[in-house]
């Protein structure tokens, strides 16, 4: 089964692209401080933007390397398929290319080697239909099989690790030994004699090794786990192999990897890859949490009784050392014995008892719900039916916590669940000291990819379980070492035992346990920040959502062949044929496209910037192509598969790049050869000519269409199946954490979604003038992007307005603020939609575009109220 890829990993992957076209303009330093410059991607970087610029390692300054940060479960090595054809396409200009792909251990390698060489494997699907089938994968222990036909006519992919490449034992790693299968290569290779940087014997003759094969053909490296190889050795392991590019992928970069894009994990929990947040629960005695977490892993089966899909939720215990008190004997006795499990449920995992391998957990017959394990689980053992860990183990000096938190987080075939409770995952934990798990799981979902931010987000205190520690009212309630004095006390705080008790009230601000921090220790202080905010919250009423209150949206629909469809951009251009004809002249310009020839060097300018092609080893370009048998016509048919578009047919599109390549060679005097060298940069101009073409009259013909289906009366709102808002609908996402405190949000005052801008910006204030609104029953901050939120249509994308809100009359109101940036093209075509919906609610809905007070002259707050007063269009 094809994978399709999720928003994320196109938008990785199309930042690579990027990347690497502009490398070979500007080289990688500059093409790197560009794009991680770029306001979105800088954004999305944050501190991993901080002193980073673009690192060149001295050993292969010529071979462009980046990283791109994917967390734990989020599909890396989908990344890197689809990273092979860019590479090859954009860098390398091959059209079958030699690749190393680096695994951080044989367990992984080997599961990646049989996994790439499975026909029906989705991880070979996409190969095979990047370069037409033509693919042979070869693990590394497979590598003297590899015959010179097979380099020649496929994209071979050789699985290894990079320890099969170290240098300081080249009688362990036998890449770098003569071997007797390979001298049908170095035979073919004229002049061969004269390529400098190959290993040598002792008579100074070039060895018939794997290692100086790859250096020949110059390999793309996709490494993975890249930050366990930028050691000094790994910088010197790898020149030895004469890469032409490395793409890295890694959760936990290092500053040495030249970090280019980071993928949110909120952005995996928005396209159903990980289950989040986390439900904690501390406890100080073992056996009190094996019963919760076997409670909880019976509410869990009821509840999956209820999906349509298969599920059988496991819990995966992590026992004690074998001479520790709850060892794995112990506690499997103890779930026998104790808890009545019945021991067919139960598996171990340890370095001696294997009893999940070749256990299919999975099928519907395996009777496994209990696993247990100590250090960790096998390597690549994965199984997404894992939602509760129950840890016995001292998880701060534990780092297998961390492996056994990621088998939880996988979501069962990457899809949000009916139920609310199977989407998310549990974690029961032992602790001496009440606050100090939170702070424990944070850091080690730092370490799966999380920033500081995402990682409190993704971790959710069970308040109801702290008994075992204290009662609830002591949760506003700090001891410290040193009275404060009254003075540096703010008034909404109180003291109790002689002033070495501070005491929160419910009038306490965020800014008044701010003014704490320097008249309490670094431990006190990180004591007060954990219980305040649980404090707050144990304090608060239960929001509209927790009370059950429904907040439903209609969603517009628009008719296409008979159906009604969510006008998504893509559906409506489905039947729309680009005249490309018509739209754009059959012409590349000299300052367009242009080649000079200069003896073995092609010099190719594209729109003031240029690239180098020659035959000389002193540039990083590969030489020029091989046109021999070439005509007009191959050109065409290479062009015409290159740059395949859907909204252009075949028939219309191979007749513009007919009339394009016979204009270049008739009136612009180029020569075939000089076109097939320069192809790829050709494709990169044509297809560059098309998009601008393209987003000139996709939004006039977009708009112009919805009109006509507005008047022929295909455009409607779903009630029925609209956007339904839930209390758990922005679990994980970064919630704004001011002093202010919001009485309406439909998800409490703690679950509103960050704002943009400052945190005291226009749009908060804005919310805040929604929050006071007395027409207004309750609100909700509408979190962009993300898949549970109200959407509008756009000619290019989708439109999520700010703020939907239920009036006190049943009416929906939809507020979009934008400041003083009214009169874009983006802005009107917003509002134009926005507009629509309201005309097809039948007086049920009212959309404001509002703007700054000096704008218009009214007050936020009149703009809302005269809208709420108007009876729509």
């Amino acid at each position: 089964m094809k994978i399709e890829l999720k928003k994320y990993q196109q938008d990785t992957i199309n930042a690579l692209k990027q990347f690497f076209q502009d490398c070979r303009i500007m080289g990688a330093k500059v093409a790197y401080d560009k794009i991680t410059s770029e306001n979105v991607r800088a954004a999305r970087l944050g501190r991993l933007r901080d002193d980073y610029g673009y690192r060149i390692w001295d050993t292969i300054p010529n071979a462009p390397r980046v990283c791109l940060k994917v967390p734990t479960g989020g599909g890396k090595t989908i990344i890197a398929a689809h990273a092979i054809k860019v590479v090859a396409d954009t860098w390398v200009e091959k059209e079958n290319p030699v690749v190393l792909w680096f695994c951080p251990s044989d367990t992984i390698r080997r599961q990646t080697s049989d996994a790439l060489k499975n026909p029906r494997h989705p991880y070979r699907e996409v190969l095979n239909e990047q370069f037409d089938g033509r693919v042979k994968i070869f693990d590394i222990d497979e590598k003297f099989n590899i015959r010179p036909s097979d380099i020649a006519n496929n994209t071979c992919i050789i699985v290894s690790t990079i320890q099969a490449f170290r240098h300081s034992n080249p009688e362990k790693y036998n890449v770098y030994r003569r071997n007797e299968n390979l001298e049908p290569f170095f035979a073919r290779i004229e002049n061969i004699e004269k390529v400098e940087g190959l290993d040598r014997d002792a008579k100074g003759g070039i060895i018939n090794s794997f290692a100086n094969l790859m250096y020949i053909h110059c390999p793309i490296m996709i490494v993975d786990e890249a930050h366990n190889v930028i050691s000094e050795l790994s910088q010197k392991t790898m020149p030895l192999m004469n890469p032409s590019a490395i793409v890295e992928l890694t959760a936990t970069p290092q500053l040495q990897n030249n970090t280019l894009y980071n993928v949110r994990p909120a952005e995996l929990k928005d396209e159903e890859m990980i289950k989040l947040p986390i439900e904690l629960y501390e406890y100080q005695e073992w056996e009190q949490a094996v019963a919760k977490a076997i409670a909880k892993l019976a509410e869990l089966d009821e509840v999956a009784k209820g999906e349509k899909d298969y599920i059988r939720p496991i819990l995966l215990f992590q026992a004690q050392n074998e001479n520790e008190k709850v060892n794995v004997k112990v506690l499997r006795d103890y779930l026998v014995n104790t808890e009545n499990i019945p021991d067919r449920s139960i598996a171990v995992a340890t370095g001696e008892q294997k009893e999940l391998d070749g256990v299919d957990v999975f099928d519907k017959g395996c009777p496994i719900k209990y696993v247990i394990t100590v250090e960790a689980l096998k390597e690549g053992w994965d199984c997404s039916f894992a939602y509760i860990l129950c840890s016995l183990s001292n998880i701060r000096s534990n780092n297998a916590v961390e492996q056994l938190l990621g088998r939880v987080m996988r979501m069962p075939y990457a899809k949000t669940r009916e139920a609310d409770p199977l989407n998310k995952a549990y974690a029961y934990v032992i602790s001496d000291a009440f606050g100090s798990a939170p702070k424990e799981l944070i850091d080690k979902l730092k370490n799966k990819g999380f920033d500081e931010t995402e990682a409190k987000n993704a971790i959710v205190n069970n308040s109801s379980e702290r008994i075992g520690f204290f009662g609830r009212s002591e949760l506003n309630k700090i001891d410290i070492e040193k009275p404060i004095k009254a003075e540096y006390l703010p008034a909404t705080i109180q003291t109790e035992n002689d002033g070495r008790t501070i005491v929160f009230t419910k009038e306490t601000t965020g800014a008044d346990i701010e003014k704490l921090a320097q008249h309490v220790s670094p431990d006190e202080f990180d004591e007060i920040q954990y219980k305040f905010p649980n404090y707050r919250r144990s304090e608060a009423k239960p929001s509209p959502a927790k009370n059950g209150e429904k907040f439903k949206v209609p969603h517009l629909k628009v008719e296409l062949n008979g159906e009604w469809l969510f006008p998504e951009p893509d559906r409506i251009f489905e039947d729309y044929d680009l005249d490309i004809g018509r739209l754009v002249r059959p012409e590349l310009t000299p300052n367009e496209f242009n080649i000079v020839e200069q003896g073995n060097t092609f010099i190719i300018e594209l729109n003031g910037n240029r690239l180098v092609y020659s035959y000389s080893r002193e540039h990083v370009e590969l030489p020029m192509a091989n046109v021999e048998g070439w005509t007009e016509t191959n050109l065409v048919v290479w062009l015409d598969k290159h740059l395949h578009q859907k909204d252009i047919s075949q028939p219309k599109m191979v007749e513009w790049l007919r009339c394009t390549i016979e204009y270049l060679i008739s009136e612009r005097r180029m020569t075939l050869a000089a076109l097939m060298t320069a192809k790829y940069a050709l494709a990169d101009r044509i297809e560059a000519k098309i998009e601008f073409a393209r987003k000139d009259v996709r939004p006039k013909w977009f708009n112009t269409q919805m009109a006509l289906f507005e008047r022929e009366s295909r455009v409607m709102l779903d009630f029925d199946n609209g956007f339904e808002f839930t209390e758990s609908m922005y679990d994980g996402q970064e919630m704004y954490n001011g002093n202010y405190q919001f009485t309406k949000h439909f998800l409490g005052p703690f679950k509103v979604p960050k704002f943009d801008g400052k945190i005291d910006g226009e749009e908060f204030e804005c919310a805040k003038t929604i929050d006071r609104t007395p027409q207004v029953k309750y609100w909700l901050r509408n979190a962009k992007r993300h898949r549970k939120s109200f959407w509008l249509p756009t000619s290019t994308d989708k439109f999520y307005p700010d703020f939907v809100a239920l009036l006190e009359d049943g009416r929906i109101l939809v507020v979009e603020y934008k400041g003083d940036r009214v009169d874009s093209e983006d802005t009107n075509e917003k509002k134009m939609f926005g507009e629509l919906w309201e005309r097809q609610s039948n007086g049920k809905g009212l959309f404001l575009l509002a703007v700054k007070p000096s704008y218009i002259g009214l007050e936020v707050f009149d703009q809302i109220r005269n809208k709420i007063d108007s009876k729509g269009n």
